[in-house]
């Protein structure tokens, strides 16, 4: 009786359940739920998530089929892409196939997108020839889609094909670009559209910045005004394709970089789409609806790498002069890094000598201040780099009174109060809001001492002397770990300030403090005598020479535009 018990104990044991049964079993005891691909999708996504992306990969390959689709396979392979298995989502590619899912338009995109990831295709040469696979693999995938689904258009769509298009932009395989392109349909759902546009002219700027030859360079420009042109002959043929910021910017990017007829087109690109017009040409009374932020630095910027400093500062003025900050949709579009370029604009045509850039560079930091102030808008104040762009116009205009007003500008100190009492009376600071107020530094003090004495001002020389003694400009003299070129350079004018007024009968009373200061400032130049030895040709606006040449051209340019009869 015994045994028959044992027995019928053992046959009616409870056996533990697998995975799958304890996923499937329900709590009021009817027949098991099977296991769904999408709950499927989102037990792999926490064990990746927890880590455990070997134990998701076994889960998957265990489960029956189906539980499993084409859909469950694409999260596996983007998780493993997330995590740069390169290798391991290829294998799994292979697997997929193998156990009969047919791979679709967005297991391919997520595929090309994760191996877009890599940057450095030389040490990944085994994963481009996997890309070019996939490429093969889609390639078959569409013409399945043609013959048996021809009016699938989420199937057809180019997406896979721009992300393939970045990888080989990325290794430097521009004419494959090219050869992709061309091979694509130039109608139907297939066709080029904006991403592949963009992914193209992307990957042409791109391979320009890594080129040193200058001749290779205008190629690539040259690429990049082919392009535009298949955009322009594919808005022809489709009135509903849509051009965006993101296609114009790489649009303007490439061609500013090559001949001057691609630069040109560059700026028929901002003139007709973001609204910014060269001088003489009639212009939109609204901002584009294009000109965003980064579209708008992509022209100063184009501006910049052609030298055209004047239409640089023309067209940020246009910006300012039509903006309406009444509409919170407008507040994102100037932002400091815009500001920068056009005082840089203003510095680099008064190295070309040309007068009022400085005053002209000052309205821009009062326009920045009072738009700040009224809007609240966070990205107009003007930061240190702002105030010493202006500082560094203000030296090469020799405008002492306009670089005490971006000082008085920047830090609060009023620099006038000098002259009521020839600087026996203590300065004034005035009280602004918190951060409002920017100490100056050796570099701002540089700017002053060198600009006071590019006038040849005693009076200027010695308020220079008097503001740089409210600042401690002893301390700032031994910080060692200040710019050494700044520290250098105020060392030097300092010494050379000193000579010039110590016969001056207004600073008598101050001789012992004068010769102790030069002998400090003396040290610090001969320790640092070396970093006067630069070049002018590594300076970040260039020599003079070519400056020059580049501002009569642009003048010319501008000048002829301006005088052509309106139709």
């Amino acid at each position: 009786m015994g045994s028959l018990q044992s027995v019928f104990l053992h046959l009616h044991a409870v056996v533990p359940l697998s995975p799958e049964r304890k996923l499937a079993k329900r709590g009021d005891g009817r027949s098991p739920k099977l296991l769904k691909p999408y709950d499927l999708a989102l037990q792999l996504k926490q064990l990746c998530a927890s880590g455990n992306l070997d134990g998701a990969i076994e889960r998957l390959q265990s489960v029956p089929r189906d539980a499993q689709n084409i859909a469950v396979w694409n999260t596996m392979l983007s998780l493993c892409m997330s995590e740069k298995k390169f290798q391991l989502a290829y294998t799994l590619f292979t697997d997929m196939k193998r156990r009969g899912f047919s791979p679709e338009n967005t297991t391919f995109a997520t595929m090309f997108k994760g191996l877009s990831q890599i940057s450095n295709w030389s040490n990944f040469p085994k994963q481009l020839a996997h890309a070019h696979a996939l490429y093969e693999y889609y390639l078959k995938h569409i013409e399945s889609v043609k013959f048996h689904e021809p009016d699938n258009v989420q199937e057809l769509s180019p997406i896979p094909l721009s992300q393939y298009i970045s990888i080989l932009g990325s290794a430097g395989e521009l004419q494959k670009i090219f050869d992709v392109y061309f091979a694509m349909d130039q109608e139907g759902p297939g066709a080029p559209n904006r991403f592949v546009f963009t992914a193209m002219l992307r990957a042409i700027a791109n391979h320009q910045e890594r080129l040193g030859d200058m001749s290779i360079r205008d190629n690539a420009a040259s690429d990049a005004k082919l392009v535009w042109l298949q955009i322009e002959k594919t808005m022809q043929k489709q009135p509903d394709f849509e051009l965006d910021s993101r296609l114009l910017t790489t649009s303007i990017r490439a061609l500013s970089r090559g001949r001057p007829n691609d630069q040109n087109l560059a700026l028929d690109i901002v003139g007709e789409h973001l609204g910014l017009t060269r001088p003489g040409d009639p212009g939109p009374s609204r901002l584009s609806k294009h000109l965003s932020s980064w579209s708008l630095d992509v022209a100063l910027q184009a501006c910049m790498a052609m030298q055209k400093y004047r239409l640089c500062v023309h067209f940020m003025r246009q910006v300012m002069d039509k903006i309406d900050y009444k509409k919170d949709n407008t507040h994102s579009i100037v932002e400091m890094m815009h500001i920068h370029k056009l005082i840089r604009a203003h510095a680099a045509l008064a190295m070309l000598a040309s007068p009022n850039e400085s005053s002209e560079a000052i309205e821009v930091l009062e326009w920045c201040l009072k738009n700040h102030a009224i809007y609240h808008i966070p990205q107009l104040r003007p930061d240190t780099l702002a105030y010493h762009l202006v500082l560094s116009t203000c030296h090469r205009n020799s405008d002492w009174e306009g670089a005490l007003k971006t000082f008085q500008l920047m830090t609060g100190i009023r620099a006038d109060v000098f002259h009521d009492s020839e600087g026996k009376a203590p300065l004034v600071v005035q009280q602004r809001p918190a951060g409002r107020n920017l100490s100056p530094d050796i570099k701002t003090m540089s700017f002053i001492v060198r600009i006071a004495l590019s006038t040849k001002d005693d009076t200027k020389c010695l308020q220079a002397v008097w503001l740089a003694e409210y600042v401690d400009i002893e301390k700032m003299l031994q910080d060692e770990t200040a710019e050494p070129y700044h520290r250098a350079t105020l060392a030097q004018a300092l010494g050379t300030v000193i000579d010039r007024l110590m016969d001056d009968p207004r600073t008598e009373h101050r001789r012992a403090w004068f010769s102790s200061l030069k002998a400090q400032a003396q040290a610090v130049a001969h320790s640092l005598k070396n970093t006067f030895k630069s070049d002018s040709s590594k300076l970040p606006l260039g020599d003079m020479a070519m400056l020059a040449q580049e501002d009569e051209a642009v003048a010319f340019d501008l000048a002829a535009r301006s005088s052509k009869p309106r139709k």
